[in-house]
């Protein structure tokens, strides 16, 4: 079974402004002021990405399911490793035993009828075009959950301090035009704050798989990501004479 991927190098793509609203006001001195706020959008593409793979073991002892979880979990591990992942780029995420239990018919007092013993390995991996074939050997050695995929970007940072460059430029440049709308030129900087920027994606759900027979073609796709910053930014408004 063989996915699709797409690829493409990481670079940022364009980069928007738009301004939210404007004002003029006077201070307490009764000297005149322009507030502007305005955004920055900066769009990136992922150049990183990060997989989570499960393996699922039940049994009726802890034992005999963590032992099953074991044998499962080493095959996939050493088939991340015949695909060149290092241990460098693999982490436990999460690993769990869970008796499970049942009621008997007469409603009294629950019993462990079975164990669940749930391991989770992280993979970070550079090179995107490996996310389907990650998948793919994962299932085929014992893994039955992949919990998420993540994309990210190395450039995010820049890209945030890109947006909020192009926020602040276009704040500047509307104050600009309205001060000389409003007969007048722009004065000192009064006021600048930068009124956040969003989040760093999470990984997302994928799809939980009990055989890998079974898991139909699914083609994984990076994307890109858009990075947005907001500025507010005050300038004393001086009259011409």
């Amino acid at each position: 079974m063989h996915r699709r991927i797409g690829w493409v190098a990481p670079l940022i793509l364009l980069v928007f402004v738009r301004s939210l609203s404007a004002q003029v006001m006077h201070t307490s001195s009764l000297e005149p002021t322009i507030t502007m706020t305005a955004h920055g959008e900066v769009t990136v593409i992922p150049d990183r990405a990060q997989i989570s793979l499960g393996v699922q073991s039940r049994a009726v002892s802890a034992t005999a399911a963590a032992t099953e979880n074991a044998r499962k979990q080493d095959s996939v591990i050493a088939g991340l490793r015949s695909i060149g992942i290092r241990d460098s780029q693999t982490s436990t995420e999460s690993y769990s035993v869970t008796p499970e239990t049942r009621y008997d018919k007469d409603g009294q007092a629950p019993h462990t009828v079975s164990y669940l013993v749930a391991n989770t390995v992280r993979v970070d991996i550079s090179d995107l075009r490996l996310v389907g074939k990650i998948i793919d050997m994962s299932l085929d050695h014992g893994a039955n959950q992949v919990s998420s995929i993540g994309f990210f970007s190395s450039q995010r940072q820049r890209a945030v301090e890109t947006a909020v460059a192009a926020a602040v430029s276009s704040a500047k440049s509307q104050a600009t035009a309205m001060a000389v709308a409003a007969g007048g030129r722009l004065g000192p900087l009064l006021q600048l704050s930068n009124d956040g920027q969003d989040q760093q994606p999470q990984p997302q759900g994928v799809f939980r798989a009990m055989a890998a027979n079974s898991a139909p073609e699914t083609p994984i796709l990076a994307g890109q990501q858009t990075v947005t910053a907001t500025v507010t930014a005050s300038w004393r408004f001086i009259p011409n004479q």
